[in-house]
This record gives C-alpha cells, structure tokens and sequence, in this order.
C-alpha cells in the first residue's frame, strides 16, 4: 500500500500537468485566432462602416458632421470619423490583457483555495482537476444557452438580415471551438469525479462532442458558403427569381436545420451532464 501512493500521486500529478499546458495551449491559440481573424477583417470593416454611416440613424455609426449637424449645441458633440477606425486597437496592451496573466489569475486562484482547506499536494492535484472539470462544464453550458436563446434571438430581431448572417459567419467557429474545447477538458478530468458520476457521463459528453465536431467542421461551415453564395446572388438583377437562388435556400434550410439539430442535442447533453453531477452532490 505504500509503495501504491507515491505511484498514484504521480499519475495524478502528471495528469494535472498535462491538463495545464492543454489550458495553456487552448488559451494561447484562441488568443490567437480571435487577433488573425479580426486583423484580416479589418479592411472589411472599415469598408462596412462607410456603408453604416450612410444608413444608420445612430450615432455610433454616424461620421463627424453628420452626428455634429443632428445633435443639440452644434459641434458640442464630436467624435473620430469611424471609416478611419481600427478595430485592432481599440485599447492599449495592457499585461492583463494576455492569455498568460489570465490563465495565471486562474491557477492563483485554485491554489489560494487550495491552501485555504489545507490540501496537500496529491489532493490539491485531484480537486484543482474537479474545478477544471466544474469551471469548463459552467462556460459550456452557458455558453450554449446564452448563444441559442438569447443572444442569437435578439441579434436576429434587431439587426439587418445581411449583417446579422456575416457576423454570425464570426461567431460561430469561435463558439463551436469552446464548446469543443470545454468539452474536451470535462472528459480529461472524468477520472477525478465519483464514479457515480463518470460512468454515465462519459456517454453524455461523447454524444455531444461528436454533434459539436460535426457542426464545427461540416455543418456550419457549409450552411455559412450556401449563405453568402445567397447573398452574391441577391446583388444581381433578378438573382432571387432564378432556380440556383432557390436550390441555395432550399440547401441553406436543410444545412441550418441539422446544424440547429446537432446543437440541441449536444445542449442536451450538458443538461444531462449537469444532472449526473448534480447526483453526486446529493447524498
């Protein structure tokens, strides 16, 4: 038995470093990802805002001297023309504005908690994987539950039809790579749950990352082609009244729906997934 614990603890231990530098892998790459993307839609936005300026009626997008002719005072009210805006610059660096200190902050705090209870290190390893496996189930499922019903509903009742589909063609990779991602840390840490909790969660979580890889690589990014192939077409003379623009509605609907599908059921997984660690707390 005592030749067991040491053998243990340094599974433990090992397997905890390996859930840190996937944290910092996941972290460093989103970070990443989020500042190409928005560096090679720069041009496009700034292109975009000249269009705002001319049919928005509200000030954000308004340029100088119309927002100066419409508001009370004359030029009591000024802001930058947005066309020469940067949308890669909108604040300072700042050291707490990185990947690095954020994930830091996050382990700090693990380890303040830890050290609070009086755990020691074998412990600390096996709880600090708990809260790992805790804290990625909480940003999954409110992720998902915010993004089905409430912020893509109200996107979708408030913006234009165009401009609502191009910036969910941007927000979609990037909500289904969390949702992946979180998904991937919650069965890397099944192992320090009870095994009440385990069994039936390894199902859970494995249906709806499948469902959650399929939107991210097929579904999606199909029904994002078919919807700009739609718009294309829609800035041509007579393009709707065509049999290619109907086929890519009629394509659009099917891929949008499954995608839809797909979601749900990966949405049902984390509710059946919260219930099984909901069962573990209750004794």
């Amino acid at each position: 038995q005592t030749t067991q614990q040491p053998t243990g603890a340094r599974k433990n231990l090992l397997k905890m470093r390996l859930i840190v530098v996937l944290l910092v892998g996941v972290l460093t790459i989103v970070n990443g990802f989020q500042s190409t993307a928005v560096r090679r839609n720069t041009s496009k936005v700034q292109k975009n805002l000249k269009y705002l300026g001319k049919s928005s009626s509200s000030p954000l997008f308004m340029p100088t001297k119309t927002l100066a002719a419409s508001t009370d005072g004359g030029d009591s009210k000024v802001v930058p023309d947005l066309p020469d805006w940067d949308p890669t610059n909108w604040t300072p660096k700042r050291l707490h504005n990185t990947a690095f200190f954020r994930f830091s902050a996050m382990l700090a705090t693990i380890g303040v908690a830890s050290y609070a209870i009086g755990s020691s290190p074998v412990k600390v390893s096996a709880k600090a994987s708990a809260t790992i496996h805790i804290l990625a189930f909480a940003t999954w499922f409110g992720s998902m539950a915010y993004t089905t019903f409430i912020g893509g509903i109200t996107m979708f009742k408030n913006l234009p039809r165009k401009t609502f589909g191009k910036l969910q063609s941007k927000l979609f990779p990037i909500y289904f790579n969390l949702c992946a991602i979180t998904i991937l840390l919650q069965i890397l840490t099944l192992n320090f749950l009870p095994t009440v909790v385990t069994k039936k969660a390894t199902v859970a979580l494995g249906v709806s990352l499948v469902m959650t890889v399929l939107n991210l690589f097929y579904l999606e990014p199909t029904s994002t082609k078919i919807m700009f192939e739609r718009y294309a077409l829609e800035e041509t003379s007579g393009g709707k009244d065509t049999d290619k623009y109907k086929k890519l509605a009629a394509n659009f609907g099917k891929f949008h729906g499954m995608s839809s599908l797909t979601n749900l059921i990966a949405l049902c997984g984390a509710i059946a997934h919260g219930f099984y660690l909901a069962t573990a707390l209750v004794v």
